[in-house]
């Protein structure tokens, strides 16, 4: 039972650690070893957890999401006084927040940095990135439809094409982020949506 709890402790170890890495070096610039060397596990018991750098970046993806997504739900099921708009403004100022607040302007989205980096080159890498975008477009679309019924947010466009647009126009927006150093750009996106485009 130890030797067991120990593994799984190794293996979140290895991935929070290629949370941290991939998300500083980008999927090319991140070593399998420079990861097995942080966290202080020999090289051959690498594949004893993952079969290949491709699986272990998917669990990575998977992981990372499952962490985001949790979040997202704690906050929408505690924020019971804000409206649908107020919480998409929330819940991106708060994320805007933590780039800043700790320097990582540099860094962006995980999932969109590495579907920028490998987009379809690696199919079980693929699988993951994209369940981690179901997972994030389910909630922005619920979050849309929810505005629409309340009349915050227009009619004419689906709450799946609005959230599709906002997933879109974010990521879009941390690629400037990254490229000024700043969080300007998002800041600019999110109110020029919520308060212009989408507007009702």
């Amino acid at each position: 039972m130890a030797r067991i709890r120990r593994s799984e402790q190794t293996r979140e170890a290895l991935i929070e650690e290629g949370i941290r890495q991939l998300a500083a070096y980008g999927y090319h610039g991140t070593g399998i070893k420079q990861i097995l060397d942080a966290v202080r596990v020999p090289k051959g018991s690498f594949y004893n957890y993952f079969e290949s750098k491709e699986a272990f970046v998917a669990e990575i993806v998977r992981s990372y999401s499952e962490q985001g997504l949790s979040q997202l739900d704690d906050y929408l099921g505690s924020e019971k006084g804000l409206g649908p708009v107020e919480k998409l403004k929330a819940i991106y100022r708060y994320i805007l927040e933590q780039h800043a607040d700790v320097g990582q302007t540099q860094r962006g989205c995980l999932i969109g940095s590495l579907a920028a980096e490998i987009g379809s080159s690696s199919a079980i890498c693929q699988r993951a990135l994209i369940e981690a975008f179901s997972g994030w477009q389910q909630r922005l679309t619920a979050l849309f439809k929810a505005a629409q019924d309340a009349r915050q947010v227009r009619c004419d466009l689906s709450a799946d094409d609005m959230a599709t647009l906002f997933w879109s126009a974010w990521e879009g927006s941390l690629m400037r982020m990254k490229m000024e150093g700043s969080v300007r750009a998002p800041e600019h996106m999110i109110e020029l949506l919520l308060d212009t485009v989408f507007k009702r």
